[in-house]
């Protein structure tokens, strides 16, 4: 099992080399930016995925530079049928379509494989269980936040995790995971890293309730 998943992995990185872009820089490393939907929802209440009690939700797979990332890197379409095949992937399909447009086509993957790809380091995230039968809004500080994570994702550490903010850092929008090529853990870049200390840099925050 370990040499198919090694072999796996490395076909996966091939595929991406041979397939990239002629012109474009080949990329460091993926964020999988997981969106915490009760703060979504607060100010986009009429949106599909708010009529459900969601709680961690996949915004996006984006393939990343150490400073920066690339986007829109190519013209070619997501199959409405491919979108339907891996249906609740993402909270709605829209989402599918414009995170293929925006980012996927960076990757030098093919819209079936970018799919299979997110579809397998979302399934890896294991979501607390504090936060999926959340009742009432919960504060917690970064370093918090990330023991509960990590507890639940051994594979996981301090460095792979990153946070963002809404109303000037009070509370939880999204987590970030950094990941290599293959779907493993990695230390997120610098620049990620202040980006977090930026977004989320009050002494906590508060993570909302699911509805």
């Amino acid at each position: 099992m370990k040499t198919r998943l090694i072999l796996i992995g490395a076909g996966l990185l091939l595929a991406t080399t041979s397939t990239m872009a002629k012109n474009q820089k080949p990329f460091d490393f993926y964020v999988m930016s997981l969106s915490w939907s009760p703060e979504f929802c607060q100010s986009h209440p009429r949106e599909q995925q708010c009529t459900r009690q969601y709680g961690v939700v996949l915004h996006g797979v984006w393939p990343q530079y150490q400073t920066g990332y690339p986007q829109s890197c190519s013209r070619e379409s997501m199959p409405s049928k491919l979108v339907h095949e891996f249906a609740g992937l993402y909270p709605n399909e829209g989402l599918a379509f414009h995170e293929w447009k925006r980012h996927g086509t960076c990757s030098g993957l093919s819209p079936q494989d970018y799919l299979q790809f997110s579809q397998q380091v979302k399934q890896n995230f294991i979501e607390p269980n504090e936060l999926k039968s959340l009742t009432k809004p919960l504060r917690v500080t970064s370093e918090q936040l990330s023991q509960k994570i990590i507890a639940a994702n051994p594979k996981l550490n301090n460095q792979s995790l990153s946070y963002t903010c809404t109303g000037g850092g009070r509370f939880l929008q999204e987590i970030h995971v950094c990941l290599d090529k293959t779907g493993n853990a990695l230390a997120c870049s610098d620049e990620i890293q202040r980006k977090s200390r930026r977004s989320c840099g009050r002494e906590d925050f508060l993570i909302r309730n699911v509805r």
